[in-house]
């Protein structure tokens, strides 16, 4: 091997091992010593006769030490959340239910006449601020233990300013005094959008959403026992379910901890009387509820 060569075998095993240490080898082991037979003894005649090769060196192996390895930890998978409740339009509460202190009885009247100054001054909704002849808050005790909520003001409503006026709500206060046997004074009525929607359409989800905070101080201020859904638009609304009002009434539920009975809407049992049947006993089971006792009807 000339000079030119060895210099490009050093060359090339200079880049080999740089190699190798960039891999992270830092040493190349010593490979097992391997027994070898001298070879027999030649003549010195064969000797002088064969030609001597250049003794090829073969390249000692290298063995890439295996890398250390870490033990690999177990990472525990994140941790899932179990789905969140559907989030109320526009709370003002953060809590689920009214957990919080009672408002004492004297104080009701005039934080429940503060929020109705309040309302009669919201234009979060343009459209039915600018239409509305005035907004309808509510009426009756502010310590019910009852309170019937129904959907929006109707054209009579809007006219008076008060809640379940029309023909609808002359029915409501029949199925409160005659039904029920309890005086409309008695309990506490409203409506989840507080002005008149056009042409007494269903109020639209934006329109229940910035008014539904106003419904959710009146039962926070109140604090009734028992809520009473009239038709689906509330019920739905309120219950955040989409189920047909045939599947929400005849059975209890609850909103923010308060248990709440769901019937049809007066203004439907004016258009299909025969369910006045069904809602008369969704009270039924109001009542015994609240253990009132039905009055005697009289008989004919």
């Amino acid at each position: 091997m000339n000079d030119r060569e060895r210099a490009e075998a050093q060359r090339q095993i200079g880049q080999r091992l740089e190699s190798l240490r960039r891999a992270g080898l830092d040493r190349i082991p010593r490979p097992p010593e391997i027994a070898i037979e001298s070879p027999p003894r030649r003549r010195e005649s064969e000797v002088q006769v064969q030609v001597q090769e250049p003794a090829t060196i073969a390249p000692r192996p290298i063995v890439e030490r295996p890398r250390p390895v870490t033990p690999t930890i177990a990472t525990p998978p994140p941790s899932v959340s179990p789905p969140s409740a559907p989030v109320r339009a526009a709370s003002l509460f953060g809590e689920p239910e009214l957990n919080g202190p009672e408002v004492p009885e004297a104080e009701r009247p005039a934080l429940l006449a503060a929020l109705a100054d309040q309302v009669a001054l919201c234009t979060k909704c343009p459209l039915l601020a600018s239409t509305r002849t005035q907004t309808v808050f509510g009426e009756g005790s502010s310590s019910a233990r009852l309170m019937f909520i129904g959907e929006a003001p109707g054209a009579e409503e809007d006219r008076t300013g008060r809640p379940f006026v029309g023909k609808a709500g002359i029915l409501l206060t029949d199925m409160i005094t005659k039904g029920m046997g309890l005086a409309r004074e008695d309990v506490y009525i409203a409506n989840m959008v507080k002005s008149r929607p056009p042409d007494n359409r269903n109020p639209e989800p934006a329109e229940i959403s910035n008014c539904l905070p106003y419904l959710e101080q009146q039962i926070a201020i109140i604090r009734p026992q028992f809520l009473c859904f009239l038709g689906k638009v509330a019920a739905g609304t309120l219950l955040e379910t989409a189920l047909p009002m045939n599947r929400l009434r005849g059975r209890w539920h609850t909103y923010r901890g308060i248990p709440a009975m769901a019937t049809w809407h007066p203004a439907y049992l004016l258009r299909n009387p025969a369910a006045k049947k069904e809602t008369w006993e969704d009270l039924q089971m109001l009542m015994k509820r609240m253990g009132i006792k039905p009055p005697e009807r009289k008989k004919p």
